[in-house]
């Protein structure tokens, strides 16, 4: 399933792709990074994260306008990935969480938990 993150309210804000990615790796270790030279693109940079205490894989995208990310991965995983980037944008820059078809979303909080972020999707589908 794939989720995002954005801001809540257009904004100035970017994301430093430099920043990033260094923070990408001194945080996820076993990580794999691709930036993305072509302009046509829709992303910059491309990352997939093994997580191999669950045997998974979360594979994420830095939209190529800085302002967001597209997660591909089991909803935890998604969520833990939210809470961390969260802690990287200052407290003033709001963001929402989201799934692809924007079934749900939240507005993440610098105390939001991996639970907070899980529970409405998981409400959603089983009411469904």
């Amino acid at each position: 399933m794939e989720y995002l993150i954005t801001p809540d309210q257009p904004t100035q804000w970017k994301i430093n792709p430099v920043d990033f990615i260094e923070n990408l790796e001194k945080s996820w270790h076993d990580t794999t990074i691709k930036t993305l030279t072509n302009p046509d693109d829709y992303y910059s940079i491309e990352w997939v994260i093994k997580i191999p205490e669950k045997g998974t894989r979360l594979d994420g995208a830095l939209h190529r306008d800085g302002q967001g990310i597209s997660l591909d991965g089991y909803l935890e995983d998604c969520a833990t990935f939210a809470i961390w980037f969260q802690s990287l944008v200052p407290e003033n820059q709001e963001l929402m969480f989201y799934d692809q078809g924007y079934n749900y979303c939240l507005k993440l909080q610098p105390n939001t938990a991996i639970s907070d972020i899980i529970q409405p999707f998981l409400s959603q589908s089983i009411s469904v």
